[in-house]
């Protein structure tokens, strides 16, 4: 038996080392968030359903308050500035509780954004006047029209706690989700409905009038 799993452990180590040499950046980055998740999620009562809401939505709270830091920091334009204002309010105010919910039954929300979404506030940050507020709410766009998607999904979980908190919080989003559309008309915002560069949107394809 000793010999089997010496032997087991070997292959195991010699299949490692190759699929570490064939792993690419990609892989390697789903393969820490799954393993950030799995830690997160350890020993919590929740179904797989609750705790993919719990996370996304967390992180896309995250998101969104950070954005707006960002936007009430740099952006001239008072609807952007008002915008973002609202923004650091009601996403504030979700975030926090959800983060109680999520505590309650042992969930480990996630503290700092992921590597991709840092990026995007870090070009965000290096936009100025015009192309910044272009950004800003084309991201806030597609971001709430994902984020309508999820609280849609979310208003039929299974868990009552994060069922109910979907369900309020909803319609909050969609009415932020108007707002940005509203905003974006208003800048005369081309492809206002496409959303921020995780859809293929470039900061350098942004008219500057």
């Amino acid at each position: 038996m000793k010999k089997y799993w010496n032997g087991l452990w070997a292959l195991f180590f010699v299949m490692g080392l190759q699929a570490c040499n064939n792993a690419d950046r990609n892989v390697r980055d789903e393969k820490d968030t799954i393993n950030r998740v799995e830690t997160r999620t350890a020993g919590t009562n929740l179904d797989g359903d609750g705790k993919v809401f719990a996370l996304s939505a967390a992180t896309g709270g995250m998101m969104e308050v950070e954005a707006a830091g960002v936007a009430i920091k740099k952006s001239r334009n008072k609807l952007v500035k008002d915008f973002a204002s609202l923004m650091l309010k009601d996403h504030g105010a979700a975030n926090q509780e959800l983060k109680t919910i999520a505590e309650a039954k042992g969930l480990n929300l996630p503290q700092t954004l992921p590597a991709e979404m840092a990026h995007h506030i870090t070009e965000l940050n290096g936009l100025e006047d015009r192309a910044f507020d272009v950004q800003y709410i084309r991201m806030m766009i597609g971001d709430h029209q994902r984020t309508v998607q999820l609280f849609t999904e979310g208003a039929n979980l299974a868990d009552p706690e994060l069922k109910a908190f979907a369900t309020k919080t909803l319609p909050v989003i969609r009415q932020h989700n108007e707002k940005a559309v509203e905003i974006g008309k208003h800048l005369n915002v081309t492809n206002a409905n496409n959303g921020d560069d995780v859809l293929g949107i470039s900061p350098s394809k942004i008219e500057k009038k």
